[in-house]
């Protein structure tokens, strides 16, 4: 029996302490050790003022971040010109098949960093870069650069921040070591929700990307393993080398409405089998959007909390999450839409307008993830009337499985907009993040004025919000008819006034869903930015045939057939945006 070897998280790292060069960067308490080297090359200071803590004047320091300790970081956000800060490790004699290692993350992505990585022979004036990298996320990323072409040489290894509009960048993991077992990192791209029609026999498609940063792999079996057992696995036959990054499909069995748990695996030719990544999907009648509704407010101090867990989110669920964020008490308030929420404080996070999921956190959200999704909905079209309003029309189906009751159905909508900061507007956001667990606002000042502030998915006030039903809880009178009955598609259509203060729905976003008017809880949503639907091209079942067509779902899976065979829904085909009816 083959033992079974398995690592937790993504990153899989088996360091072996046996090569004559190796060298690990250890931080300690806040200090770099002796031999490295640590400057602002070009005297061109951070802002203190932008920073609670990490800024320094010495171009690098060390601190906590998210639950990683003691690494490198940078603070490089200054008034005007470059900020250029320098790691320089000790001087090392680089050995045959040695590389270097390292993590690099964007502690505020908002202004992400540019750096490189230079190198330069002991005793040599001028720097050679290796290689170029930014980090635009603040999750982790691995980098390694082979160090062979240097083999039998004493070298210099630095990294150089430079920086014109960066925040703070993060190293962490810095090694310079030979591959002595195998090793892999990976990112989980598979979505966490399907619908039958994503499904072909059965099977949905993993993706995930894996980078070997072990030993060469002559060769590899990927697979998905289930309680314990491998139900689908596909052969990389070809030889992986050190670095080297790989995007994979392997199939992975679902059954309808039923929540799986699984983990994609890697078995090296004569290793062990490692777990790479652990998931869960779930497979319904139509795809399930999780609509996420976030109260909050500038004045807040621990509001800041609640973007961390709205990010947190967008990660988990990538495009299966729709956020929606309402303003209390400053000037993005949507006081009408927050007085629906029943927020009795903030921030405050609920799911699909469940009550019983409201919290300060996402933690009552689980129960209600995957649950049978009997009703699907798409924005088919956006028109902007004469008066200035906009005509939305939508495609609502339901399932064969779908049960008709008594219950009323609506279509519900809420406009959202992305603010960034503006110097004409009262914008700021308070902040009382005082620990490393709270990832950014670790080091953002207690109070973050407009240049520092980004609010994304703003629900905004409009003539239909002060009415005494709102459209967005109790849904548009007659959209939808009485009675619905399963297997049956249905055209709705209706009209959005031009919010106030607004002179176009330019930039704007429409979040529209199927809402259970008695409830008021969300069965199903989409949005679509509304720039984004113009010259959707329609069509219908009579659509002609067209064979060799490039056909992916609007979350770019790929889709067999042809035109007459697609189901309703929203397509990308050769490139182009196309409605089937």
């Amino acid at each position: 029996m083959m033992k079974q070897k398995t690592i937790l998280g993504a990153v899989i790292s088996i360091v072996a302490f046996t090569a004559h060069g190796e060298y690990t960067l250890k931080i300690s308490r806040g200090n770099y050790p002796e031999g490295v080297r640590i400057e602002n090359v070009n005297r061109n200071v951070p802002d203190s003022i932008w920073y609670k803590n990490g800024w320094t004047k010495d171009g690098w320091s060390a601190g906590d971040y998210g639950s990683s300790k003691d690494l490198a970081i940078s603070p490089s956000h200054v008034a005007e010109g470059v900020c250029e800060n320098a790691l320089t490790l000790p001087c090392l004699k680089i050995e045959q098949g040695e590389w270097l290692n390292w993590d690099g993350c964007e502690v505020y992505p908002l202004f992400s960093d540019t750096y490189t990585v230079e190198l330069r022979e002991n005793g040599a004036d001028a720097w050679i870069t290796s290689g170029e990298f930014t980090e635009s996320k603040s999750c982790w990323s691995r980098h390694m650069i082979d160090l062979s072409p240097y083999s039998g040489k004493e070298m210099e290894i630095r990294f150089v921040c430079r920086s014109d509009s960066g925040y703070m960048l993060a190293l962490n993991n810095i090694s310079i070591k030979k591959p002595s077992e195998h090793s892999f990192v990976s990112v989980n791209h598979t979505p966490k929700f399907f619908a039958v029609g994503d499904l072909d026999d059965g099977y949905a498609q993993a993706e995930i990307t894996v980078m070997n940063t072990g030993l060469t792999v002559s060769d590899a079996i990927v697979g998905i393993m289930v309680d314990g057992n491998i139900v689908s696995s596909l052969q990389e036959d070809t030889e992986w080398p050190t670095g080297e990054s790989r995007t994979i499909s392997i199939p992975l069995p679902l059954a309808l409405n039923k929540r799986a748990e699984y983990s994609i695996t890697i078995e090296p030719a004569g290793g062990e089998i490692l777990s790479l990544s652990e998931s869960f999907a779930y497979c319904t009648s139509f795809k399930r959007y999780l609509y996420v509704d976030k109260g909050t407010g500038m004045w807040c101090n621990a509001c800041p909390e609640g973007t961390i867990v709205m990010e947190e989110l967008k990660e988990t669920y990538g495009d299966s999450m729709i956020a929606v964020e309402t303003h209390n008490g400053d000037p993005l308030a949507d006081d009408v839409y927050f007085s629906w929420l029943r927020f009795y404080s903030i921030p405050h996070l609920m799911l699909n307008h469940i009550q019983t999921t409201k919290g300060e956190n996402a933690s009552r959200f689980e129960k209600q993830l995957c649950v049978p999704t009997e009703m699907g909905i798409d924005i088919t079209g956006l028109t902007v009337k004469s008066n200035g309003d906009l005509c939305a029309t939508a495609s609502v189906r339901t399932s064969e499985s779908f049960t008709a009751t008594d219950r009323t159905y609506r279509i519900g909508y809420v406009l959202t907009r992305n603010v960034s900061g503006d110097e004409q507007v009262a914008y700021y956001q308070k902040n009382i993040c005082t620990i490393a667990g709270f990832r950014q606002y670790h080091y953002l000042p207690s109070r973050m004025t407009y240049r520092m502030c980004y609010f994304p998915d703003v629900t905004i006030p409009s003539q239909v919000a002060t009415m005494s039903e709102s459209p967005a809880f109790t849904g548009v009178n007659g959209s939808l008819p009485e009675s619905l009955e399963p297997g049956e598609s249905y055209d709705c259509e209706w009209d959005i006034p031009i919010p106030e203060g607004f002179d176009s729905f330019d930039g704007l976003r429409l979040v529209a869903f199927v809402l259970d008017a008695g409830t008021q809880q969300i069965i199903n949503s989409t949005a679509m930015l509304i720039d984004d639907c113009a010259g959707i091209e329609v069509i219908t079942d009579d659509a002609p045939a067209s064979r060799g067509e490039q056909i992916f779902t609007i979350e770019g899976r790929k889709v067999g057939g042809e035109r007459s065979t697609l189901l309703p829904g929203l397509y990308i085909i050769n490139g182009k945006k196309v409605m089937k009816k």
